[in-house]
């Protein structure tokens, strides 16, 4: 029955992965001021000199683009991410608000955003940043200057992801009727506040893969000391907690 209920939870679960954010992921929100059309292009250049013996051979979901002045500008290795980079998702297509949100694991730390304007112009700003985990930042088209940012924590980013992250715990220690259901929420709150600040600025997948691993052998050993359960049991109920919670982070 305890197995029926589970895989039951994980189908109800995957609908609402493509909204639910049980782990960090960082973004980069760009709005244009003095932007006087929808019909631009804007990607975030980044680093590529690690792939510069196949770079033109890289094309992902943006395979029409490829002979838009857009994807061929570069300079120093720089390249137009989003387009290449399946990491990295974002909306490249103008709008009336022109406001643009860029996020998942290719976020890049440093980078420059690129503009192509209707008549192929391009624009390119300075080299920008990323100085918080949900970097906001806005840009005036005429200079392609910075007119603001952000520094700070998203609040409320951390605490949806938080909130998310103790309920579905806690629905599994229901499921397996562990004891001292207060460690599971206290243990957490400590282990996903670590998770956001240790990823503030480093977005690296490899990072965050690390720091999970970390977490689980954490909860693990918390769990042992503070709970009364069977060990095995424990150990199990941490596997598939931390395992349903990955998924909400990486399934779209």
């Amino acid at each position: 029955m305890k197995k029926k209920l589970l895989f039951l939870l994980l189908i109800l679960l995957l609908p609402i992965s493509v909204h639910a954010d049980t782990g960090p992921k960082p973004s980069i929100n760009v709005t244009l001021i003095n932007m006087n059309t929808t019909n631009y292009k804007i990607d975030l250049l980044s680093d590529f000199s690690d792939k510069k013996e196949y770079i033109d051979d890289i094309v992902d979901y943006y395979s029409n683009y490829k002979d838009e002045p857009i994807y061929k500008y570069h300079e120093d290795y720089m390249y137009a991410t989003c387009l290449r980079n399946f990491l990295l998702h974002g909306n490249i297509e103008g709008n009336k608000k022109h406001t643009h949100y860029f996020t998942y694991f290719g976020v890049p730390n440093k980078f420059k955003v690129i503009i192509q304007m209707p008549d192929g112009t391009i624009k390119v700003s300075e080299l920008l940043e990323k100085k918080a985990f949900d970097y906001n930042v806005t840009l005036d088209v005429n200079d392609m200057k910075i007119v603001s940012e952000n520094k700070d924590v998203n609040i409320i980013n951390y605490v949806k992801m938080l909130l998310i992250t103790v309920i579905i715990e806690l629905i599994i220690a229901l499921l397996f009727k562990t004891k001292k259901y207060y460690i599971i929420i206290i243990t957490n709150i400590i282990t996903n506040t670590l998770l956001q600040f240790a990823m503030f600025k480093n977005s690296s997948i490899l990072l965050f893969v690390m720091f999970e691993l970390i977490i689980f052998i954490s909860e693990f050993f918390i769990y042992l000391r503070y709970i009364e359960y069977d060990r095995k049991k424990l150990l199990l109920y941490t596997i598939i907690a931390n395992i349903i919670t990955m998924l909400l982070t990486f399934i779209i």
